[in-house]
């Protein structure tokens, strides 16, 4: 049965034991803790000279991603008991997108995952299990956007002739930051709220302690290693081709140079309302050789908005 069909039917929301106003003020919480990040990066990156930008691009590419891993994730190729399951690379899509768009943007993409997992088949005891199971370790998507793609690094691979792959070495490190995020949460949750009334892989009964611990970390990487694995094949195959390489190559440097232009028109403008107060001298901020230096300059690219 299709979610939309489902999700304002009270037998949907049977999983749910915890109050709903808990569930809600968890989410607020969340969501005020997220714009507070994104604050302060806003800035620390202003502090530093950096100036992010959000174009439709943007928004564009991050709405097909995250649709794309939200249907993929309905597709189940092996599931465990207590939901765990392994889907065809479903956070691939938004693995590629943190990679190509930087943490910040990542985050507000990775937060709308979370919460469209927050509502798929929810089976949630408190407001603290929403947490570790849901949002908390899709939110950890985000990280692959800390080393974000690097255009010079491409650059460099493509003219010593080495496979493309080679230039891909941040996002790698992105995805083992995120996989290792997800399974600390997970395994949390696990010894937390899921350790009760066991019968699974030699364990029974009630756990504490060790064996809590011990199922917990092994019921989770059952399902998590093969399916960040197949992400991480299927993106080593995508990271290869030269036509996608060349795509995302070409949008990052038509975002920069979206951004020069803008720059361009802003110091243009002031260079004419600068004449038109001053009859005579060259103003420094009219500069031909500034603005071409600023548009045209190579050292961009590897900066994360």
């Amino acid at each position: 049965m299709l979610l939309s069909a489902t999700l304002f039917e009270k037998s949907y929301w049977e999983g749910v034991s915890t109050s709903w106003w808990k569930l809600l003020l968890t989410v607020l919480i969340v969501l005020a803790l997220v714009a507070a990040t994104l604050v302060v990066l806003g800035v620390i990156d202003k502090k530093n000279g950096v100036e992010s930008t959000r174009s439709t691009r943007d928004i564009t590419y991050g709405a097909i991603c995250l649709a794309a891993s939200y249907a993929l994730s309905f597709i189940k190729l092996f599931r465990l008991p207590n939901a765990g399951a392994i889907t065809p690379a479903s956070i691939l899509p938004l693995l590629l997108y943190c990679y190509y768009f930087g943490f910040r943007k990542s985050l507000v993409v990775s937060t709308a995952y979370a919460l469209l997992q927050l509502i798929q088949d929810p089976y949630i005891l408190s407001p603290f299990s929403a947490l570790l199971d849901y949002l908390l370790p899709f939110m950890a998507i985000s990280l692959a956007g800390v080393f974000r793609f690097s255009p010079n690094a491409y650059k460099r691979a493509v003219g010593s002739k080495r496979p493309v792959i080679t230039a891909h070495g941040r996002f790698f490190v992105g995805v083992a930051l995120y996989f290792v995020a997800r399974y600390f949460f997970h395994t949390l949750s696990g010894v937390f709220f899921w350790s009760n009334g066991i019968e699974y892989l030699g364990w029974s009964g009630d756990l504490t302690g060790a064996a809590a611990w011990g199922y917990s970390l092994t019921y989770n990487i059952l399902y998590l290693l093969p399916d960040t694995a197949i992400a991480v094949a299927a993106a080593a195959f995508v990271l290869s081709s030269k036509a996608f390489n060349a795509f995302m190559t070409a949008a990052s440097h038509a975002h920069q140079n979206a951004d020069a232009a803008e720059k361009h028109d802003q110091r243009t403008g002031a260079c004419g309302d600068e004449r038109e107060r001053q009859t005579g001298g060259r103003n420094g901020a009219c500069d031909n050789g500034d603005i071409d230096e600023h548009l045209y300059g190579d050292n961009a690219g590897d900066t994360a908005r």
